[in-house]
């Protein structure tokens, strides 16, 4: 059978202006004015999360909050606009640097996880099986952000202001996170 291709770097192409690629494509930089939220620019990742994954995790690390550390991490849907933050908009969902806050299909946030800046490493994690999302933050699980979701999202990361820059972990790395016993537990809990 054909392999389903993993999202493995950041697009070139789906992305907004305002955002820069380097070292292989994994890292994001913002390179915008930053002066509203008009400056936001998001890009995904050249491939969408395959069904078949069962449950999909991926982490960034925040090499440098910027000037206000208004950095989205996140899922988003092929077609979602990339003028933005994730979370903001329709099959968009995200949990922002700046407050905490986790952003699902909405401009207003819900209070959701601490806040996250320079030298933090975000995971964002997708239960195929449920359609749940939860986020770790340095290693820890903070708890189910979303519910619901539909398939064959992307994996996203928007920015907002001067000097941010993030880097990416699509599995060329080990995890902070102990996504396999999170996996043990989850096919323990399906087969039980």
């Amino acid at each position: 059978e054909e392999e389903t291709p993993l999202p493995r770097c950041w697009s070139t192409k789906d992305k907004y202006n305002y955002i820069g690629l380097s070292q292989s494509n994994l890292r994001v930089h913002y390179k915008g004015h930053g002066k509203t939220h008009k400056d936001a620019s998001s890009v995904r990742a050249t491939h969408p999360i395959p069904a078949s994954c069962g449950l999909y995790y991926f982490e960034v690390k925040i090499i440098s909050k910027g000037r206000d550390g208004y950095m989205g991490v996140g899922l988003s849907a092929q077609g979602v606009n990339m003028n933005r933050l994730p979370g903001w908009d329709k099959h968009s969902y995200g949990y922002h640097g700046d407050d905490g806050h986790s952003f699902c299909s909405s401009g207003t946030g819900q209070a959701y996880g601490p806040t996250f800046t320079t030298g933090d490493v975000i995971g964002c994690g997708i239960n195929l099986i449920d359609g749940s999302c939860f986020y770790t933050k340095n290693g820890h699980h903070l708890g189910i952000a979303f519910q619901d979701l539909p398939s064959g999202l992307y994996p996203t990361v928007g920015l907002q202001t001067p000097g941010e820059v993030i880097d990416a972990n699509f599995g060329q790395e080990p995890f902070k996170f102990d996504i396999e016993g999170e996996m043990r537990e989850l096919r323990r809990k399906t087969q039980g």
